[in-house]
């Protein structure tokens, strides 16, 4: 895997629906490939430009529309045992079925999905998605302020992310080497589910 600084022009850092679309152009061989990049917006100048972290599985390069700043190769040697720092933006959300049976136009019962709000209960969402691999020892939930967008033909919608950091001691190294190169959560396309370790 590859871990990369990479910088965005204000007119796409203003707009999280973008984010994916202008990232994917720093592989200009693959345009039809699956996505096999995680990212997380750092910070945003006071000209509005943005410094992303992103995580890939091939070395980016730079296009017309985004700066590759610094890249390096990142293979974690990881132990059962080993306490570990962590950083994760996420968007914590649980589903709600339809309480009467309704079903939807492909005959599944009707849901959608909700963000978590209470801080304990965005802790306890991000001990299930690490149960396997990890135990926190030490987090704090900070609630971001909601990222706007708006979609063809389906109106528009909002994603609540969560930035978690923290500390957690490792318990099955196959596991989380499967989460930090899948991510965790939903909303991928809004820099969410990248998991930092250090």
């Amino acid at each position: 895997m590859y871990l990369s600084k990479i910088a965005l022009d204000k007119k796409y850092a203003a707009r999280p629906y973008q984010w994916h679309r202008v990232l994917w152009t720093l592989f200009p061989e693959r345009p039809d490939a699956r996505r096999d990049f995680l990212f997380r917006m750092e910070s945003r100048s006071s000209k509005g430009d943005a410094l992303f972290l992103m995580q890939s599985t091939i070395l980016p390069h730079s296009s017309a529309d985004a700066e590759v700043m610094a890249a390096k190769a990142f293979s974690p040697r990881l132990s059962e045992g080993m306490p570990l720092r962590f950083k994760l933006r996420a968007n914590p959300v649980k589903t709600i079925r339809d309480a009467g049976g309704r079903l939807n136009g492909k005959g599944e019962i009707k849901h959608c999905r909700v963000p978590l709000i209470d801080p304990d209960q965005q802790i306890a969402w991000l001990q299930r998605k690490l149960a396997t691999a990890a135990e926190l020892t030490d987090v704090i939930a900070v609630t971001e302020p909601p990222l706007w967008f708006s979609k063809k033909g389906t109106g528009s919608g909002k994603i609540s992310p969560v930035l978690f950091e923290g500390a957690l001691l490792l318990k099955d190294a196959q596991q989380l080497n499967g989460l930090l190169r899948d991510g965790i959560g939903a909303a991928k396309s809004f820099g969410c589910g990248m998991l930092s370790i250090g």
